[in-house]
């Protein structure tokens, strides 16, 4: 394997370890705000100011973010299980 892959290769595990976290506290911050106002997902992105809409399309339209995205998505779902099963 030649240095190169090697570096890039860590450089790329590098951003999707730092991002899970990031986008972990993004839809935590989404899905809290989704309860909070009672709005559909729709309503809520329809609501979204140009500054919220550009944020989350750089958090969450990025193609190096999806893999992140999905490991973030699948914690939060995890954690809101083990919620719902303690009450």
């Amino acid at each position: 394997m030649s240095s190169a892959v090697l570096f890039f290769g860590s450089i790329a595990l590098f951003y999707f370890l730092v991002m899970i976290p990031i986008q972990y506290l993004y839809l935590q911050g989404l899905h809290e705000k989704k309860e909070k106002t009672g709005l559909s997902q729709r309503e809520l992105y329809k609501k979204m100011s140009f500054g919220e809409e550009q944020l989350h399309f750089h958090v969450q339209g990025n193609p190096f973010n999806i893999p992140s995205a999905f490991v973030a998505y699948m914690i939060l779902k995890v954690k809101g299980r083990k919620k719902a099963s303690q009450y």
